[in-house]
Formats: C-alpha cells, structure tokens, sequence
C-alpha cells in the first residue's frame, strides 16, 4: 500500500504539468485548492508542501511556473508556450488549406496542433476551414513518400518508384504499363501547394520533377546518385521561380512591357530576380527581363495579365507565344 502511494506521488510532477498546459496560460491561473482536487481527481493525494516541491522540480526542469500573489494566498500558472493562439491559429490555416493533405490527414494534424493551446484556446481554434468544397488530396501517401525520398537524399542514393496518373474512374494507375521510373533525387520543392520531387534522369541528361502524390513504391537502390555536376550550381528556389506549374521548359531570359500598375506582380513572383526600369517610349509602362522555362503555363501567366502585357524578346518566344494562342483559339473556330 505504501508503495502505491509513493508511485502516486511520482505521478504528480506529470500531472501538474498536463494541469498547467490545459488549464491556465498567460491570463488564466489556477489556485492551490483547485490543484490539490484535480490530483485526488487522479488519485494522487498529497499535501500543499508536495504541490510546492513539484512545481519547484518543473521550474528547474524548464518548464515555467509563476506564482502571483493575491488576497488570502497565491494563484499560479504557466505563462510562456511554445506557440501562441495567434500562432496557432496559422498552423491550423495552412494545414486546412494544404491540397496535399487529404481531409482525414488535415484533420489528424489540426487535433494534435489544438492539443498545443490551453482549454481556453478551444473556441478561437475552431477555424471552421475545412470546408467539404475545398480540393484536398486524395493520396494519404505523401508524408512516407517524403521521408523515402530524404532518405534518398541524405544518403546519396537513385531510387526507382511507379509514377501514377489519375483516370476517368477517379482512381490512380501506373504509367508505362507499371514500368518502374528510375531517377537521381537531387531536392525537393512545394509549388502550387504540391509537393515535387526534382531529379536528374540519366536516360535524357536532365532535371525532370515528379509529383510526389503520385509517387508509388519508392524504393532506394544501392547505386549512387548521377548529375553531381547539375546539383553542385542548383538552386531550388531560383528553379522553382522560373518554373510555372512545375512544366518543364527551355530557359531563357525574355523581355516583357507591362503597365506600371503590374510592377507588383512581376517583384511578388520573381523578387530581386526580376530586371525591372522605365519605358521611355511610354512613360505608362515598364520593361522587365525575367529568366523563365518557356512553357504553355508561362504563357498562360502572361494572358492571365491581360491584353496591356505583352512579350518583347526573343522573337522566338514571342513567335512561339503568338502560335500556341492560335492553336487554341482553333478550337472555337466555326
């Protein structure tokens, strides 16, 4: 009987400390009697002095608690966390609003980040974002894919995986008949809220990217990775800049006029990267230079900007620009 209770007292130290973290924070305490009930509660009974010797042990151990004195006694609680509600709050967010996650994963991880607040943040917490129309994955794969292929990574190894495309069934199937892909993983980059894996493939000597949803059976090989070379000078962000929607493309460094009002659009998407100065032929526009992958999505970038926007250089980007617009507009021809 004795050692039941003195293994009830070493179970104190951790039930104080889940008390703290659900019930107080930086404006809301709890007072002595209340603590000595919630350890009966767990059929932890201890006097006053104990209490005042665990929370001593907690504060040495890192963990904070404040006593604050007050007519008739103390109230205490534990002020710092490691996220505040409004931090909180942007993790919910961007875990509501990741397409890569599918809605059962979003809502796993949105239970474990409230587990982060006190009781008191249950309500703000509630971001009601999940809503049932917006477009969620629905691949639950893409967290092991992740650790397969920073493994790839970090132990330098190529790895061979099924690459899937969806079908008119709604249901993923393999390319090349299940033929297996092999490549050299050199990073990996969200865009567009996906997340792609960029390799380089030896069979074509280039960087190809895959979506990492659509990755199945991942597997590391025992060969080295290929491509040192390309991966010694590669930039992640500057590749994923240039890249629209991840479509591949033949770089070049084109010219493009646009109303002053746009300015903005062109810094938020390329920064520092984007070669902007005045239009002296019209003072109501600028020129910038911008090194892109040349593709139908950088095009549709382009159109999306209206008709004041319009490609100056190379004459064959602007050729080339001029024939997918028309290809496409042969569609509607009667």
């Amino acid at each position: 009987m004795a050692s039941d209770k003195s293994e009830s007292k070493k179970l104190a130290l951790l039930y104080l400390q889940d008390l703290f973290l659900e019930r107080t924070d930086e404006t809301h305490f709890i007072r002595m009697p209340d603590i000595l009930e919630y350890l009966a509660e767990k059929n932890v009974f201890v006097d006053r002095r104990t209490v005042y010797t665990d929370i001593s042990i907690l504060n040495q151990a890192g963990f904070e608690i404040v006593g604050v004195a007050e007519k008739g006694g103390y109230k205490y609680h534990h002020p710092s966390r490691l996220f505040d509600t409004s931090e909180l709050k942007f993790l919910i967010d961007s875990i509501a609003a990741s397409k890569f996650l599918t809605e059962r994963k979003s809502k796993e991880l949105i239970a474990k980040v409230k587990t982060l607040g006190s009781s008191f943040d249950n309500a703000a917490l509630n971001r009601g974002v999940l809503s049932p129309k917006r477009i969620k994955s629905m691949n639950d794969k893409v967290f092991k894919n992740l650790d397969l292929l920073y493994a790839a990574i970090s132990s330098n190894s190529q790895i061979t995986f099924q690459y899937m495309r969806w079908n008119i069934m709604r249901k993923l199937e393999p390319l090349r008949s299940g033929k297996l892909f092999s490549a050299s993983p050199c990073a990996v980059s969200l865009s567009d809220d996906n997340y792609y894996l960029v390799a380089f493939d030896s069979r074509t000597n280039t960087i190809r990217h895959y979506r990492i949803d659509k990755m199945s059976s991942i597997k590391l090989t025992c060969e080295p990775r290929e491509g040192k070379d390309i991966f010694k000078s590669f930039d992640i962000v500057d590749y994923s800049r240039k890249t629209f929607g991840m479509f591949s493309g033949q770089e070049e460094t084109v010219t493009v006029e646009a109303p002053n009002n746009l300015v903005g659009v062109f810094i938020d998407r390329f920064g520092e990267a984007a070669n902007i100065r005045k239009n002296f032929n019209n003072p109501d526009t600028f020129l910038v230079r911008i090194a892109v992958n040349v593709s139908p999505q950088f095009f549709a970038w382009i159109f999306g900007l209206g008709k004041d926007v319009k490609i100056i250089s190379p004459q064959s980007v602007r050729d080339e620009f001029v024939k997918t617009t028309n290809d496409i507009l042969s569609n509607y021809n009667p």
